[in-house]
């Protein structure tokens, strides 16, 4: 039984935990009452509260078999209720008998909807002012009827009683709501993180598996340039993330933010100082749609790095450029320098890096437009 107990416990349920509680705490009472009545001399009472006790470790028993709350809940209250109500009946009692057994209304708004508890309430009341006109009856000498102190305290007690029960109640349930509702939220976010996780390692094994397939045609390049391309592209990937979880924002990234900071590091994995212009009027673009940018815009300023500013110089300076037009997106991507471009070698190029930007676009359902004023352009309209 103590193992059962425990585990719950450890099911952290508000509701079990409080009823278990309130079982273990009258059975502990209750057996103390006993074993006082018994040394004492009170028969009636001994056999009294030995009952409650015994009814109270069997209520405890057929919880833990059957874990009916609601049923449990009301036995416990009805006992509670019968118990005292056979001590006002057959004692003199203090003042204080007239406030005790309003405090069960309490229970009713914690295991209970509002209009159950509602209904108990008023249940509640009708018993006692029953009980009470039979006691006046049967005791028209006690002093606790008597006084008109006594009558205000039973009315102002019941009443703030109720007023406790009921805003503990919306409190509770409000709370409890927001939490649960919270919960599934977080449970939706974590297992859309792990969907996007999975397709993110699966952009990166395509990555790897056409640099693999393309190393036959690469002889050229050293391990060292092709494990640094590969960083590259996989760090493009990784600092997506590192915006969303930066900026507390788990559905889209700002696009000028994050082309910044990949510029940057790509300027630093070469040991250069391209500048580069941004212009995107504070766009910003869900994670899968900026993965995708993010390869490309990797793509084109490494090769930029590489072939067109081969010397470092004053006026060096890539545009990066994204206009919005309804639910269309326009990304310009230009290089200052006047050499002489070879369209057509561009557009036919077989390397990895054409080969993926040309994936990529298509995977965008957009299209790619490659141009020549002052420099070379990349129109890609998505």
């Amino acid at each position: 039984m103590i193992e059962n107990i425990k585990k719950i416990f450890r099911t952290y349920h508000h509701k079990e935990i409080m009823l278990v509680g309130l079982l273990l705490s009258s059975i502990i009472i209750y057996s103390g009452l006993t074993i006082a009545a018994f040394i004492v001399g009170y028969d009636d009472v001994f056999w009294v509260k030995l009952s409650v006790t015994i009814i109270m470790v069997l209520l405890l028993l057929s919880y833990i078999k059957w874990h009916h709350v609601a049923l449990t809940a009301i036995l416990l209250f009805i006992v509670l209720e019968i118990d005292t109500s056979l001590a006002l009946l057959s004692r003199h009692l203090f003042d204080f008998i007239s406030v005790f057994p309003f405090f069960i209304i309490l229970g009713f708004f914690f295991f209970f909807s509002l209009r159950t508890a509602l209904w108990m309430t008023l249940a509640h009341f009708l018993y006692w002012a029953v009980l009470t006109y039979l006691r006046q009856h049967l005791v028209v000498n006690h002093p606790m009827f008597q006084s008109v102190v006594s009558e205000i305290n039973m009315f102002t007690s019941s009443v703030l009683v109720v007023l406790i029960g009921i805003f503990y109640h919306l409190s509770t349930e409000l709370s409890y709501q927001h939490l649960e509702n919270k919960n599934i939220k977080n449970e939706t976010t974590l297992k859309e993180i792990h969907h996007r996780i999975k397709n993110n390692l699966n952009i990166i094994a395509s990555i790897i598996g056409l640099q693999i397939n393309n190393l036959d045609t690469e002889n050229a390049k050293t391990p060292r340039e092709v494990l640094q391309n590969s960083k590259l592209r996989i760090e493009a990937i990784a600092m997506i993330h590192q915006s969303l979880y930066q900026n507390h924002h788990l559905e889209s990234v700002k696009f000028s933010s994050y082309i910044r900071d990949l510029t940057n590091l790509i300027n630093k994995a070469y040991n250069r100082n391209i500048s580069v212009k941004i212009d995107a009027d504070q766009i910003t673009l869900p994670l899968e749609t900026m993965i995708h940018l993010g390869i490309i815009i990797n793509e084109l300023f490494t090769n930029s790095i590489k072939y067109a500013f081969t010397r470092d110089q004053i006026d060096d300076q890539i545009a990066i450029q994204l206009t919005q037009n309804e639910n269309r997106y326009i990304l310009k991507y230009h290089e200052n320098r006047n050499d002489h471009i070879d369209m057509e070698k561009i557009l036919t190029s077989k390397s990895l890096g054409m080969r993926l930007i040309q994936l990529t676009v298509k995977q965008l359902k957009g299209t790619l437009e490659v141009t020549h004023n002052k420099g070379l352009i990349i129109t890609i309209e998505f």
